[in-house]
């Protein structure tokens, strides 16, 4: 028996919730990921710049060749400064 038109809206409109729910979850997960990688990148900075390891050290303790290791401290320090010039102040005039 063919579905009605109003079964069929129905069912449009279910499967339209689920795709908005579902993308609505890869963003959330994008997301994450992208705050995991730039928590990373912090970290791997931190460690060099406080001279607690050489970057050659630290490559070889998270598995990147140095020049890759570079390329992405320098991509994680412009994300920093984009990160904090997008910040609201805290301070109060």
């Amino acid at each position: 028996m063919p579905k009605s038109d109003a079964e069929k809206a129905a069912e449009a409109q279910r499967v339209q919730q689920v795709q908005q729910r579902l993308a609505a979850a890869k963003t959330t997960r994008d997301q994450r990921k992208a705050d995991a990688e730039f928590d990373f990148w912090a970290d791997v900075a931190a460690a060099i710049d406080s001279g607690e390891v050489k970057q050659t050290e630290a490559c070889e303790a998270i598995g990147y060749k140095r020049e890759y290791v570079r390329r992405q401290l320098i991509e994680h320090r412009a994300q920093a400064e984009a990160r904090a010039a997008a910040a609201p102040s805290d301070t109060t005039d």
